[in-house]
This record gives C-alpha cells, structure tokens and sequence, in this order.
C-alpha cells in the first residue's frame, strides 16, 4: 500500500553542539525523504558550526532556526512543531542530531500509518525500530503483553509487522499535525529526558494509539558512548554524562507525580531508573559526580523543581 501523494512532512531536527559530520548525514537523508527540514539550533550564539554546514546545503527544502543558546530539546520541538504546521504539514518528523533513518525510513512509516488508520485505529504516532550505534543492540518497544501483569517488551516480525507501544523515543517519530494540534506543546520544563515518555503517555490517555514500525529502521545513539557493565553477566549499557543522570532521575519522579501515566508503567519503569543509577554510579567514569546528580535529581523531583540544571 502507498501512502497519501497529499502527505506533506516536515522534519524536524534539534541540534546542541553536533558532530558536523554526523548532522550532516541525516540532513542528507532527511532531505531526500520529506517535503522540508527545520534545523533548530539550541547551540549558543558564537558556536557557528551549524549555521555554516546548513549554508553549505541547498536551501530549497532546509531552513535554520536559531535560538542563540540552549534551551532545552522541549522548547526547540515546539518551536519547530510550530514552524512546520504554520508552513501546512500534514506530518512532522521528530528527529534528534546523532540519528540516521535508512533511505526509506519516512515512507514505511506513512504506509504503516495508512494502513492503520485503515484498519479504523486511531493513529496518534509510528515510530521505527532503531539500533543504537554505540552498543549495536537493536531495542524492542515497551507493550503490553498477554499474560505480564506488567509491560514487556516486543519486536516487529512477519505475523506482527507493527507493535501496539505503550512509548515512542522521540527520534524517529512521525506525528500528524491534527494530533500535534489537539495533544498541544512538549513539556518544557522537562528541558531534556523522558520529554517523550511524558507526550506518549498523553497521548495515550487522549486515545490515542502509538506503533512501533518493523520495516522502518534507523540508527540512533543512546547515550555518550557504551558501558560495559556486570548484570548477571557482562553486557554493555549506555552511558550518561553526571547531568544527564540528573535530568534521567528527576523527570521520572516528575513523571511518577503526573495521575494520567498508569501505576504499573511507573513500578516497572522504576526498575530501570534503579538500573541507570547503578550502571552509572558503579561502572561509569565519573561515579561520584553521577551518584551525587542522582541524589539531587531524586531531591528536585520529589520538590516540583523543574527547567534547566541549575548548578
């Protein structure tokens, strides 16, 4: 099946500081693949690495959006969300710096939304199935499944080409502008982490449903690089700089306090939380530093302090 030829989607990229090389060639893909590309660029003002690779690309379908300094990845989506729906996108593509979608990555994913909204589901966002690049382990998505009486986890397959998710990482994910328009902004005060769970999640209590997508692939990195870390057994982890495992641990407690995100999500999730701090407090280099941001995104989570670090 071939999606709607009205399909109109815009892209959005939110760029802090990037590797040149590597934004270069998901501007490349992301080009190829959609009706325009937003580069919003939370890299301070004297930084110019961005501004000088997007004037090196053709202009036609690129546009650079600059905010002149870091203003979380929350705000950088609403300012692009918005541009893309003021310039009438049916579709907006949500796209972090250091991913890279395969060259058909857009389209599976509109035939994928197509077919599911054919099949009278109501649609709130598809995402792909994406590798990370630091430890090559390709991520199942968070569903329920039959028989756990919490979440598990599923991967696409030929009987199963889309997974019903309870989450979509914000990477990779396609939404149309009606839900866009109807579920509002991203959460700013969030600033960066779990910014996604928090949309999926309202998404969800909207009735709206999200879908994991087989035969749309993409790679993506998760963390700063890989940790090999002792789990009953060796096997490498992401790893977190000391204010990303801050931001990781507060806004999870932030997500804990919110009544529309289900207890069995937040038990089940805790354990994860619990896994993020141990990997990066026991294995990481710079243990202190993370178990001490730990501690005080633990503290400003349970007080309601939100927005940006502030140390």
């Amino acid at each position: 099946m071939q999606p709607s030829a009205s399909s109109r989607v815009f892209a959005v990229v939110v760029a802090y500081l990037p590797d040149a090389e590597v934004l270069r060639a998901l501007l490349d893909a992301l080009r190829a693949q959609t009706s325009g590309v937003l580069v919003v660029d939370n890299t301070p003002m004297d930084d110019r690495r961005v501004e000088t690779l997007c004037a090196a690309l053709p202009h036609d379908a690129l546009r650079l959006i600059r905010l002149g300094e870091n203003l979380g990845i929350a705000h950088a989506l609403n300012v692009g969300i918005d541009a893309a729906l003021a310039a009438e996108a049916t579709h907006v593509l949500l796209s972090d710096q250091d991913s890279l979608p395969a060259p058909d990555m857009v389209a599976e994913l509109l035939r994928a939304q197509d077919a599911l909204t054919r099949a009278a589901r109501r649609v709130g966002a598809v995402g792909p199935t994406y590798t990370d690049r630091h430890t090559g382990i390709t991520f199942p998505f968070q569903a329920e499944v039959p028989g756990k009486f919490f979440y598990g986890h599923r991967r696409p397959d030929a009987t199963h080409p889309t997974i019903e998710a309870l989450t979509l990482i914000t990477s990779g994910t396609l939404i149309p502008a009606p839900v866009l328009r109807e579920l509002g902004p991203m959460r700013e005060d969030f600033f960066i982490d779990n910014v996604d769970i928090e949309w999926s999640h309202r998404a969800r209590a909207a009735g709206f449903s999200l879908f994991g997508v087989g035969a749309a692939v993409m790679f993506h990195s998760m963390g700063e690089h890989a940790l090999r870390v002792w789990y009953f057994g060796w096997r490498h982890e992401s790893a977190y700089s000391p204010v990303r495992v801050y931001y990781r641990i507060r806004n999870f407690v932030a997500l804990c306090r919110l009544p529309l995100i289900p207890w069995r999500w937040k038990l089940r999730s805790g354990w994860n939380i619990v896994g993020v701090v141990y990997t990066q407090t026991v294995f990481g280099q710079q243990r202190v530093a993370a178990l001490r941001m730990a501690v005080r995104g633990l503290w400003d989570g349970l007080r309601g302090r939100m927005g940006p670090w502030r140390g």
